[in-house]
């Protein structure tokens, strides 16, 4: 009985529970979607929020570096703005079982998505090829620029000056490892983490990237603009 009155008059701190360890949904509303997910001492907390209609803002902040989006669907332009270190190793890990934690609590299909879960699994996926390790500086990019879609079947394409293997399935690779060449977000396989869910986008830019000759700033127009052109239906195992 002392010892619980000692506490209860206790004027210490109280102690807070720490985050736990994986992919926590902090809020989710058709105007704004809070997640976050940790591992390992790393952790990342995505914040999307529609501030007027059809302009997103988005931040991925990781501690250091933060970095922010800023969509505006009715102008057809989009602002990346890093603030911070480099990315690092452990910190890009966090990303793609970030976005597997979001693509399982918005709808499949992009047109039953709000403009905040539709940003959410476009930039988060984008969040995958940003440079690890490397200085980054903001940029604007603009959907007026377009993109080239490419065709959903995987065979040698045109990418662009390039001719390469680029389309859906998990081998099509072009030799170099990582399928689905050309896939600009989410998963390539039923059952890749994250898995391909709905449609998504396979185009000329992302296909240069994930060659090696274009960067990724340039299909920044390409992952947050594009229309959806291959669906993932029949898209097999990555196993």
């Amino acid at each position: 009985m002392a010892l619980t009155m000692a506490l209860g008059c206790s004027n210490g701190p109280v102690g807070v529970a720490e985050e736990a360890e994986g992919f926590t949904m902090l809020q989710h509303h058709p105007s704004m979607l809070e997640a976050s997910y940790q591992s390992g001492g790393a952790s990342v907390r995505a914040m999307l929020v529609e501030s007027a209609p059809n302009v997103v803002e988005v931040t991925y902040d990781f501690g250091d570096p933060v970095i922010a989006f800023r969509i505006d669907y009715n102008q057809g332009e989009g602002h990346f703005m890093p603030n911070g270190n480099p990315l690092d190793a452990a910190q890009a890990r966090l990303i793609t079982p970030l976005l597997e934690g979001i693509s399982q609590a918005v709808p499949e299909e992009d047109s039953a998505r709000s403009r905040v879960e539709n940003a959410a699994m476009r930039q988060t996926s984008f969040m995958q090829i940003v440079p690890v390790g490397e200085p980054l500086s903001p940029y604007r990019f603009v959907a007026e620029r377009g993109w080239t879609h490419i065709s959903c079947s995987c065979g040698s394409q045109n990418i662009g000056g390039y001719t390469r293997q680029a389309g859906r399935g998990c081998s099509c690779n072009g030799g170099s490892g990582n399928g689905c060449k050309g896939r600009c977000g989410q998963g390539c396989g039923i059952n890749s983490t994250p898995k391909c869910v709905g449609s998504t986008a396979y185009t000329q830019d992302c296909a240069k990237h994930d060659y090696g000759l274009g960067s990724f700033a340039a299909a920044s127009d390409d992952y947050s603009f594009a229309s959806n052109n291959c669906s993932c239906s029949g898209v097999g195992s990555c196993e």
